[in-house]
């Protein structure tokens, strides 16, 4: 076989190693039991089998109580959305206003909560097949306890009895990087110059290199890919994409360290160097392991009272700063050294490192992402968790009433989406009356599922849409035409929910073949009626054209243009909000609860309608997977962009209360400041199309100010975060070239 061929074949594989078996394999059982008790007990099966499946499409893995919260949210306003549906249905004037104040209610309830977000289209869904159903209250009511019940069923199944975890994979390719890493520290040897030691040690290295840039390389893919809906506000994808910068930032030190440890004299520095690599080469194997398999207290360990942070973290931290009290900067006591210096800065930077891989960690398996510095003070703390300071607490966060005030304007991406889709579900309601098709709700629902805020979006959708739903037809059709009874019909049903929810995320096309024999044979009038697949096709056609219609000409969008925009505008903000530190700082200790409030809270909030704009358009273009992308294009790169501004975010919030106002610690957040400016300034002149140079970049990454005093600079905790919002800075950076890149 040729080279050509087999890498065709490899790329199937690949595709049939990536469907989601797990999850399939849940939604099968589910549709299957609430069929088989609907069929016991004389009931029809469609309800309680919707039920079931919608619940387990929108469990998104992570911590029980958001995965609960959202499928409950599902259950509740869907059930109630059924009733409503049917109730407006017989008469058009109401019809017509309800169906549109409902589409636009929920799709602008979207910026209130990630379970809205995530539930939001699934919800309107439900309402046009309750539109479709039965108009007397009672039959309205049981169609929505059967629908309840089955999600129940559902929920209990995902949730209990087979816990699903969409971020797996990731987990998996991140952990692979932290195990190399160990791998790569823990053997790190001294060796004879010119030796065939020395040469057998550098291949192994560049090796070792070599398999830690290509697992980098997967893990982002990884990432990128996550089936999880919402990604972006995922506290597990922000944790992860955080854990993997860490490890770059790892690697990189201790490539350094191997320098170091190679040009070294042998009485300078050797027992150190040999005490960092086994110390980090332990942490990065604690690091893995809790990647690997979720630790038995939940992350609690890695809290800084935890047991690992005592044993990785505060204990050699003292045991660093002994050592250079010991030496006095040097390698040896009384032997001045030029690589101490050298030497204790890595140390420090390795340290905050592992520090921040541990808070990583600790969010990844609790759900809780901030936790304040231990040089916040009691009462700051006390603030800090207060409801009426939530934004402090978890900067960018917003209450419901500010995200709806936030987003009551026109300029709003999602207020323009939600008019848009009343119009679409005004005009569905119209064409259906027009058609007098059973069954003729497919038209909306599939009009509401292809219509998405940017019209590249819609277009790929709608396309995917069609041609899977044509395709599924068929099969549906030859299916209700062969199948023999009930019996045969619950098991079609069975396998084909197992294929679509194996399919989801991973590829569109696909996911909706496998989707339309299922509700197809789900809804058939009578068995062996082979012509209903018909009227699915020519209703998914017509509703695709009615929202690509819509897309064009109602607020057209491009989302790429919008992304790019959005996450200026956050590097912008977050330099604002930098400057509003230096102005809180120059403000006299007296007055500073009254700045707090007048600087520091509209900035803070700022950032955080920013940043939550910005991966509201992320999250709807990485619930686009496997759609052919640009050349180049990488979303891993935006999430990571993302991620890092809201973790600017909270460490200027941090450091503008732990941070003495030096002259020092004004110039290198000014520059900080600075830099940001630039990055938002270049992105926004890339966008709009003039001539500017990559240098906008590069010239940032130049003019970044060193701690002055080298080593000796005090390790406080300002000058932690200090140096942590530096390095938050040189991630935007290189994330923000290489969008350019892409561009």
């Amino acid at each position: 076989m040729s080279v050509a061929g087999q890498r065709k074949v490899w790329g199937e594989l690949d595709w049939l190693r990536r469907l989601h078996w797990r999850r399939g394999l849940r939604a099968g059982i589910a549709v299957a039991a609430a069929m088989i008790a609907c069929k016991a007990l004389g009931q029809p099966m469609g309800w309680a089998a919707l039920g079931g499946f919608e619940a387990i499409l929108v469990d998104n893995g992570g911590p029980y109580r958001s995965r609960l919260t959202t499928i409950l949210t599902l259950l509740g306003i869907g059930s109630v959305a059924g009733v409503i549906a049917a109730l407006a249905a017989p008469h058009l004037a109401a019809a017509l206003v309800v169906t549109a104040l409902f589409c636009f209610a929920i799709t602008y309830a979207r910026v209130m909560s990630n379970q809205l977000a995530s539930t939001s289209v699934i919800i309107l869904v439900i309402y046009f097949a309750g539109y479709g159903g039965s108009a007397s209250l009672h039959d309205a009511l049981a169609s929505s306890s059967a629908f309840v019940l089955g999600g129940l069923w559902a929920a209990l199944l995902s949730l209990l009895l087979w816990p699903l975890d969409p971020f797996r994979p990731a987990r998996s390719a991140v952990a692979d990087c932290y195990a190399l890493l160990a791998e790569f520290t823990a053997l790190v040897r001294r060796t004879a110059p010119d030796s065939e030691d020395r040469r057998a040690e550098r291949r192994r290295m560049h090796d070792l290199q070599r398999r830690m840039r290509v697992a980098m390389e997967a893990a982002r893919t990884a990432i990128g890919t996550t089936s999880a809906r919402v990604t972006a506000r995922t506290i597990r994808a922000r944790s992860l994409t955080v854990l993997l910068e860490t490890a770059d930032l790892l690697f990189a030190g201790t490539i350094r360290w191997t320098e170091l440890f190679e040009v070294s004299p042998e009485n300078e520095s050797t027992d150190a160097l040999e005490g960092m690599f086994v110390w980090l080469s332990g942490a990065e194997r604690v690091i893995e392991r809790a990647l690997r398999q979720r630790p038995a207290d939940g992350g609690a360990s890695f809290a800084p009272e935890g047991s690992h942070s005592i044993e990785h973290l505060r204990k050699w931290e003292t045991a660093f700063e002994q050592g250079r009290r010991t030496t006095g900067q040097s390698g040896q006591a009384g032997q001045p050294g030029p690589l101490a210096g050298h030497l204790a800065q890595d140390q420090r930077d390795a340290l905050l490192n592992v520090e921040v891989a541990f808070e990583a960690i600790q969010a990844l398996w609790s759900g809780i992402e901030y936790r304040a510095g231990d040089a916040v003070d009691r009462a700051r703390r006390s603030l800090l968790s207060s409801p009426a300071t939530e934004s402090a607490a978890q900067p960018g966060g917003r209450s419901m009433v500010d995200a709806i005030e936030a987003n009551w304007t026109p300029r709003s991406v999602m207020m323009r989406h939600a008019l848009r889709m009343m119009v679409v579900g005004a005009v569905d309601v119209l064409l259906m009356r027009l058609i007098h098709l059973q069954h003729g709700v497919w038209l909306g629902m599939t009009s509401i599922i292809v219509l998405q805020p940017y019209g590249s979006g819609t277009l790929r959708r709608g396309a995917q849409r069609v041609g899977g739903t044509i395709a599924g037809g068929v099969l549906a059709a030859i299916l209700a035409a062969t199948l023999p009874n009930e019996n045969g019909l619950i098991l079609a049903i069975t396998f084909t929910s197992i294929l679509t929810l194996a399919t989801y995320a991973v590829d569109y096309g696909w996911y909706c073949f496998f989707l339309t024999p299922t509700f197809v044979l789900l809804s058939l009038p009578r068995l062996h009626d082979w012509h209903f697949a018909g009227v699915r096709m020519g209703m998914t056609l017509l509703g695709a054209v009615v929202a690509v219609a819509a897309m064009r000409l109602l607020w057209p969008e491009r989302a790429q243009l919008e992304l790019g925009r959005l996450l200026a505008h956050g590097a912008l903000a977050d330099a604002e909000y930098v400057r509003a530190m230096l102005r809180f700082w120059e403000t006299p200790e007296t007055e500073r609860p009254a700045a707090d409030r007048a600087l520091l809270a509209p900035a803070r909030r700022s950032c955080g309608l920013a940043i939550n704009d910005a991966e509201e358009t992320l999250d709807r273009m990485l619930l686009e997977p496997r759609v052919p992308l640009s050349r180049g294009e990488r979303w891993e790169e935006a999430l990571t962009f993302v991620t890092y501004l809201r973790r600017i975010t909270r460490a200027v919030t941090t450091l503008a209360f732990v941070g003495p106002p030096t002259q020092e610690a004004r110039d290198r957040a000014l520059n900080v400041a600075q830099r940001l400016e630039r990055l938002g300034r270049g992105l926004h002149e890339r966008l709009d199309g003039s001539a500017a140079e990559e240098s906008a970049v590069a010239e940032a990454k130049s003019d970044k100010l060193e701690p002055a005093g080298g080593s000796e600079i005090e390790d406080t905790p300002a000058e932690q975060q200090l140096r942590r919002m530096e390095r938050q800075a040189g991630v935007l950076e290189r994330a923000a070239a290489t969008l350019a890149d892409q561009r």
